[in-house]
């Protein structure tokens, strides 16, 4: 048996983040491609509030909602992940930052 253990917690372009990691028995479980199988979650574009706004020079804190709707990708291999979080809106630098915690 195995578990999901989490590599990075946090927020990303605004949006919380978690990147786990499966695990079994001491060691991390490869994918065909030879990394690890992955599995990120993250709160929906379309339902989060986003970060601060600026407007004449003052910073306005948004207060931010409960998370609306989660999305999970589980990307067959580590070579897909960072397309499918640019599917779901991250910027290709974002997406790049989030496929690097995940430990090869």
């Amino acid at each position: 048996m195995g578990e999901w253990n989490t590599v990075f917690e946090g927020e990303i372009e605004g949006h919380l983040v978690t990147v786990k990691v499966y695990q079994s028995t001491g060691e991390v479980d490869c994918e065909d491609d030879g990394g690890p199988a992955v599995r990120v979650t993250t709160t929906s574009f379309d339902d989060y509030p986003g970060i601060p706004e600026e407007e004449d020079g003052d910073t306005l804190l948004v207060e931010r909602e409960g998370a609306g709707r989660l999305v999970t990708l589980e990307p067959y291999s580590l070579n897909d992940l960072e397309g499918e979080l640019m599917e779901v809106g991250f910027s290709p630098a974002a997406a790049a930052t989030i496929v690097s915690k995940v430990p090869v």
